[in-house]
């Protein structure tokens, strides 16, 4: 433990930043000397925020026949970096093999977007340090642009019940890859940098942005849906396009995802792909076909 009369600890051990320093007993000063020194240092990274001054707590131990140093600490306060979501937002949307992410502007318009590559089946080593180099991407992102981050509110206890808009295959990815892991590493690299990590309702983000921004902006589905997510997060309104909700049934007090909902239904039924998206320039005909195609069904009935 600290101690008021030493400049870097007590009588027994000092820490100035670089090297630790222990007082040796004096029945084992003939075998060590009166001090060990020994370097412990490697601090300097803003993830640590090691104060320079305050008490510090020195933990050693012995483990796999090495000594091991802990330090705990009251973490210096961390100057935060993002801005009010008003201002702009990034939002974030992952997928098997990748992280698709959109910064959207303070009108709700996108100004940039990309794509974060990921391997799957990697050891789990391996799969940390991707996850971290993710993460570590996505803050200097939010750093470049002053914003806050917008990922997806999930229940993993009934994660798969939740997404299945997006897929069987995106159920195997929640199953066999570290997704929860990702978040808990990205929201204590933000928390440590400053940046604002917000979370919201993952409810129809997928079908919103392949209706609505995949074509028009020619993106991937991730980046798309990261555009719904950022969206989301600055409480923009995802209207459907007006040329649909003439043929679909609504009920007056009823909320917007009711229409998503609907409309989600029909591209279930339709049997549409993921890449075919790209190709529906008119969605007008498509809802209008579908819903032809189920009322002959049931007068056949």
């Amino acid at each position: 433990m600290g101690s008021s009369d030493e400049t870097c600890g007590n009588q027994v051990c000092q820490w100035n930043g670089d090297v630790l320093k222990f007082r040796v007993p004096t029945c084992l000063e003939s075998r060590f000397g009166k001090y060990v020194h020994t370097q412990l240092g490697n601090f300097d990274r803003n993830i640590n925020r090691l104060p320079v001054a305050g008490s510090k707590t020195w933990h050693f131990y012995r483990q796999n026949d090495k000594w091991n140093a802990a330090v705990q600490f009251t973490p210096a306060n961390v100057e935060r970096v993002s801005r009010h979501s008003i201002y702009g937002c990034i939002g974030i949307d992952m997928n098997p093999g990748s992280i698709g992410w959109a910064y959207v502007d303070r009108d709700g318009n996108l100004k940039a977007h990309g794509q974060i590559p990921l391997q799957m089946g990697l050891p789990s080593g391996k799969q940390d340090a991707q996850i971290v180099d993710a993460c570590l991407q996505l803050a200097t992102l939010a750093n470049t642009y002053a914003c806050p981050i917008v990922c997806e509110q999930l229940d993993f206890s009934t994660k798969k019940e939740q997404l299945k808009e997006r897929g069987r295959k995106y159920a195997r990815m929640l199953s066999g890859w570290a997704y929860s892991r990702f978040y808990e590493l990205l929201e204590s690299i933000l928390s440590n940098r400053g940046i604002y990590l917000m979370k919201v309702n993952p409810a129809y983000t997928s079908v919103i942005g392949l209706v609505k921004y995949a074509r028009q902006y020619g993106l991937a589905s991730d980046e798309a849906a990261a555009i719904a997510i950022a969206r989301r997060g600055m409480r923009l309104t995802e209207n459907i396009p007006g040329s649909i909700t003439a043929y679909l049934s609504m009920k007056d007090g009823k909320h917007v995802w009711s229409l998503w909902n609907q409309l989600n239904n029909l591209i279930k039924k339709s049997g549409i792909k993921r890449h075919d998206f790209y190709a529906i320039s008119n969605w007008e005909s498509l809802v209008k076909q579908s819903l032809e195609r189920s009322e002959r069904r049931k007068l056949r009935r």
